[in-house]
């Protein structure tokens, strides 16, 4: 056995650290294994074998933090100790030396990694619900422990035992670890990862290199799981084979060359020669000055110890910026934030590329930036503040009066570099913008990359400096730091520090918007950063007190006086809070079913008229709704009992139900009202209410209802009172319902089921008010508007509709056309006019597609709305009469780019034709395939619309990229027919039914689909709830033959794929990829 490596391993066994280590390890895996609730995809469970070979391998990023902490430790202690000189002298080959060096370096880093697995599995094992499947396999873990921990662990390991042996710097070993994160977050963004779904899709040769390069072995796992069903990914774990068995064995031939390497370079002379050219150095330098020596009067005052805080200062900076660590990690930095940018402007193959504005560059700099930052911080700090000790220097330093000014040099010096890494990474970002030609550079945007990134790390710089101070052991030190990076201000602080007052040293994940910039965000976070500075200027305070064993006056009240501030930001920052309470939402959910369910059964009125005034105070982050609904009784029978739900994040001002002489007042949110006398059948009543909503950034904003100082957006009927029992209040977690006895969670009614007619449609009249300069969008014609007493006034109104509307507001630039008697009204900010002029051209061609084959347009006016990137969740939303579109998605993109991506008139042509399929003319039942008729139809004029404006070619094209959407998608959720698709699977209802419904125009010709779709609306217009059967009825109609209704309900009846059927020109998209398949 290697000599070294027992002695390495002897002396790690027997210190007490090491088993705290690996406490502190399996404690932390326990954490991730029950609190961890990564969902991969629907119906897949949380210990399935996939999942938990997913979660291994993103935990296995760790080995990054292991293997460098760990290489500082024990491959630098030789150097540390100058016991490297020497080593040639004893009777040690190299390869026995690196073998034990190795062998002991790798163990303890796999070790660690295992610990921590450990914690993971008693972690799951602890876990109930019904996220989690019955039954324990050890193997489930073992093998993405051998293929994730064990590989991931040699490479990591040989790469930076390279560096350290060969480079001798360890600095740049910090920056080699640095790399590999980088570089697997890079790749991470093209490997079809449900961890980066935002980055999705990615064309099928990406993930294919991503696959072949990853030198973790994720993008490989994902590439070779993208064919198991959800049904195959609980049950067995991904196979040992393809892509997967390709990258691992790559790796592992990779980290062996890495080894060999090392043995082939590194000489037990190296050292020496250096030690001999440094020693030639001092001597040169040690000439004796001759002068007369004389004696000084010292001077401790301010002056002088402000020279010697700046002196520190200056030192730190003269070592830091002439060793090759800064420009390594300048370099890196721009590397990976380069990376992040060219990903969020080049969006793949389903988007086109955005513009480069300072808001997209500042935000992806905000989200990239601040961990890489936080470990930066850690190692610099600790590297300078030892820097003395271990060149023994520190005896003669802190013998000096001014030696106690150190720690606030160190201070100066790190926040100076902090500065710096901003500094360049925005520059990079204008960089950015000029190289794609978009100049118009917002200050504003990149003064928030200093505040939710540069004085949080400060900050933290200033509690990692005391870790350090108060940590006898340079080692310790900075395990601790890199433990407080994770638990203080990393990605489980939110977890382990609830209460956001405390949480002083995060970032901000928000976004940055041209109608708002950061919104209320930005003063609330400099008021926690006051708070933060308070804390930390006292626990400094408490520091120096207890080394120079006295209270410095001046220090001291300067430091109380910032506690003071900051406590009072504190309380403005926490204004408004409101603490989520899961379980005491698990018990209201729970009470409203037992004691409201039977509501489902019983008579309830219907809402078929609204009245509303909706005040919107943007500047306050606040509106008020006043409106009166007509409530009718549509059933046979007399109400007795009313239900009325208010929704519980506005306030009830008041509500007061009415039924013939009868006045009701209303004060909870949840209210059964009693009637004297019962609601008679086809009699009315009416409900009157006042509501407010104001939201405070310390709870964050909703974004589907964003009122904002600029660009608000709300969906807004959801919040609106609500009559009779609502399904949506239910608990669907099978196991909490069987806790609290509820029975069996009711399945959606099944697409076979009888056909359905209700009467809920309403008539909408809507009144919006809002603040000078801004223009409110509402739902159905604007039949008036007016100013008055500095706000201005919008009138809405539209004739059955489903109960549906939404409200926006901005200060908006309008285009506006009238086509064929209907008035085209495009609102946009004022920067984003480059599509405007194609979207009124498609809006057109829209008109005109659907005016020709599926029937009359229902209102006089139709409005495309763009609101804030506040909003998020949709690329479009359609309203009848109105559609709104985030500024951050399709509308403000450049479509002239190099894929020449028309999603302006995609979006025309899905969400224009949303008119015709959900939102007006028809309201499908609740049931299964309601989607097809709404979203696969859509998707189906979207393509017809695609291939009128660009050809058939272009169109193939676009289904390409949905079948590419489709294969990434189609794994993580049981596999069903379109007819049956739900809202829970888009891949299905959206790419999928696009290729069924261009293969079906093929089938029988585009002409005979349009006929069919036009006796679909004919005949199943409100009061009729349509099913997906009603369309398949009335395509069987328009079929030529019984083998054509076969091909029918092939299409959307079976999981089968969909074969093209159309010629040469399909069959050039069918060659182009074998892999990808002329399938679906």
């Amino acid at each position: 056995m290697n000599t070294i490596f027992l002695f390495e391993a002897g002396r790690s066994s027997q210190h007490w650290l090491t088993y705290l280590v690996a406490l502190l390890l399996i404690g932390m895996g326990i954490f991730c294994g029950n609190q961890f609730n990564l969902s991969v995809g629907e119906g897949i469970y949380l210990n399935s074998p996939y999942t938990i070979g997913f979660m291994t391998g993103m935990l296995s990023l760790v080995v990054i933090f292991f293997a460098t902490v760990y290489a500082l430790q024990l491959l630098f202690k030789d150097q540390d100790s100058k016991f490297d000189s020497i080593l040639f002298s004893f009777p040690l080959s190299k390869l026995t030396y690196l073998k034990g060096k190795f062998y002991a370096y790798f163990l303890q880093t796999f070790l660690s990694f295992s610990f921590l697995m450990t914690g993971f599995i008693i972690g799951q094992m602890m876990r109930t619900g019904s996220e989690m499947q019955e039954g324990f396999n050890i193997v489930h873990y073992l093998y993405p422990l051998f293929i994730f921990g064990f590989i991931n662990s040699l490479f990591v390991c040989s790469f930076l035992f390279l560096i350290a042996f060969i480079v001798r710097k360890k600095l740049l070993v910090v920056v080699g670890g640095l790399l590999l994160y980088v570089f697997y977050m890079i790749i991470l963004l093209f490997s079809n990862s449900p961890f980066m779904a935002g980055s999705l899709p990615q064309s099928l040769e990406t993930q294919q290199f991503s696959a072949l390069a990853d030198p973790f072995g994720l993008s490989a796992y994902f590439m070779q799981a993208r064919d198991l069903t959800a049904h195959q990914k609980n049950i067995q774990v991904v196979p040992f084979s393809g892509y997967l068995l390709f990258n691992r064995l790559l790796f592992f031939i990779i980290s062996t060359g890495l080894l060999t390497l090392s043995l082939r370079l590194f000489s037990f002379s190296g050292t020496s020669r250096r030690k001999a050219k440094l020693l030639g150095n001092a001597l040169t330098l040690s000439e004796t000055n001759k002068a007369d020596y004389s004696t000084v009067k010292p001077d401790f005052g301010w002056k002088n110890s402000f020279r010697s805080v700046l002196s520190f200062a200056k030192t730190d900076l003269t070592y830091l910026f002439k060793s090759a660590a800064v420009p390594a990690v300048s370099i890196l930095l721009l590397f990976c934030i380069g990376m992040e940018m060219y990903a969020e402007i080049e969006k793949g193959i389903r988007l086109p590329q955005k513009y480069a504005g300072s808001g997209l560059m500042a935000a992806t700099i905000s989200e990239n930036f601040h961990l890489l930052g936080l470990l930066i911080s850690v190692y610099f700090l600790n590297d300078v503040y030892w820097r003395s000790s271990s060149s023994g220097f520190s005896l003669i330093e802190n013998s000096t009066y001014l030696s106690k000014h150190r720690l606030t040099g160190h201070f100066i010096s790190i926040s100076f570099l902090l500065f710096f890494f901003t500094g360049i990474l925005i520059i990079q970002g204008i960089i950015f913008q000029a190289a794609y030609q978009y100049f118009h550079i917002d200050w504003n945007a990149y003064i928030g990359v200093f505040i939710f990134n540069t004085f949080p790390l400060i900050l933290f710089s200033g509690l990692i400096l005391l870790i350090n101070d108060r940590i006898p052991n340079k080692f310790i030190a900075l395990g601790v730091s890199i433990l407080a990076v994770f638990i203080v201000s990393g990605p489980l602080s939110g977890k382990l520090i609830p209460y956001p007052l405390f949480r002083i040293f995060s970032d901000f994940k928000g976004t940055y918007s041209e109608f708002n910039g950061y919104g209320i965000y930005e003063k609330a976070f400099l008021k926690r950063l006051l708070f933060g500075t308070g804390i930390i200027s006292i626990l400094w305070m408490l520091n120096n007190i207890i080394k120079i064993k006295k209270v410095p006056l001046l220090a001291s009240g300067f430091s109380i006086i910032l506690l003071i501030s900051g406590i009072f930001a504190g309380v403005l920052f926490m204004k408004g809070y409101i603490p989520k309470n899961e379980d005491q939402a698990i018990l209201s959910s729970a009470a409203y079913e037992k004691n409201y369910r039977k509501y489902e059964k019983l008579p309830q009125p219907d809402i078929t008229d609204i009245a509303t005034e909706i005040k919107l105070y943007p500047s306050k982050n606040a509106y008020q709704i006043v409106g009166k609904y007509i409530l009718k009784n549509q059933t046979n029978q007399p109400i007795n009992k009313v239900l009325i739900n208010f929704n519980k994040d506005l306030k009830l001002e008041s509500a007061v139900i009415k039924c013939g002489t009868e006045i009701s007042k209303i004060n909870n949110h949840i209210t059964e009202v009693s009637l004297q006398k019962p609601l008679q059948p086809g009699k009315t009543a009416s409900l009157d209410f006042t509501l407010s909503y104001q939201w405070f950034a310390v709870n964050g904003h909703q974004s589907f209802n964003a009122i904002i100082e600029n660009g608000s957006f709300m969906r807004i009927s959801r919040y609106y009172p609500t009559i009779g029992y609502q399904k949506d209040n239910e608990i669907q977690d099978e196991k909490q319902r069987t806790q609290f006895n509820l029975g069996k969670l009711a399945e959606l009614k099944k697409a076979e089921a009888s056909e359905v007619q209700k009467r809920d449609f309403i008539n909408l009249t809507m009144m919006i008010s809002t603040e000078k300069k801004q223009t409110a969008i509402g739902t159905g014609d604007l039949v008036r508007k007016w100013s008055q007493a500095g706000r201005n006034y919008f009138k809405y109104k539209a004739d059955q509709i489903p109960f549906r509307f939404a409200v926006s507001s901005a200060e908006y630039k309008i285009k506006s056309v009238n086509y064929k008697g209907i008035s085209i009204n495009i609102f946009y900010h004022q920067k984003h006019f480059e599509n405007v002029n194609h979207l009124l051209e498609n809006a057109k061609l829209t008109l005109d597609y659907c005016l020709q084959n599926f029937g009359t347009y229902p209102f006089k006016t139709i409005n495309f709305a763009e609101i804030s990137s506040f909003t998020r969740g949709f690329a479009a939303t359609a309203y009848p009469s109105a559609v709104f579109m985030p500024e951050d998605m399709v509308f403000h993109a450049n479509i002239l780019a190099d894929k020449k991506q028309d999603v302006i008139n995609e979006l025309a042509g899905h969400e224009l034709s949303h008119l015709w399929w959900g939102s007006s003319q028809i309201d499908p039942d609740d049931r299964e395939g309601s989607v097809m008729l709404t979203e696969t139809l859509a998707m189906y004029t979207e393509m017809m619309l695609y291939k009128k404006m660009h050809d058939k070619e272009k169109m193939m094209e676009r289904i390409t990229v949905h079948q590419q959407i489709y294969d990434n998608e189609k794994g993580l959720s049981e596999n069903i027919p379109i007819y049956k698709a739900t809202g829970d699977v888009p891949h299905i209802s959206y790419s999928k039914g696009a290729a069924a419904m261009v293969q079906l125009s093929n089938l029988i010709g585009e002409d005979k689909v349009n006929l069919a779709l036009k006796n679909f609306l004919n005949n199943n217009q409100y009061p009729k709830k349509p099913g997906s059967l009603d369309l398949i009825n009335e395509f069987y109609n328009v079929a030529p033959d019984i083998s054509t209704r076969k091909q029918i309900d092939r299409l959307f009846k079976t999981t089968e794929n969909i074969r093209f059927t159309s010629g040469s020109k399909t069959a050039s998209v069918k060659a182009k990829s074998k892999e990808s398949g002329n399938s679906f």
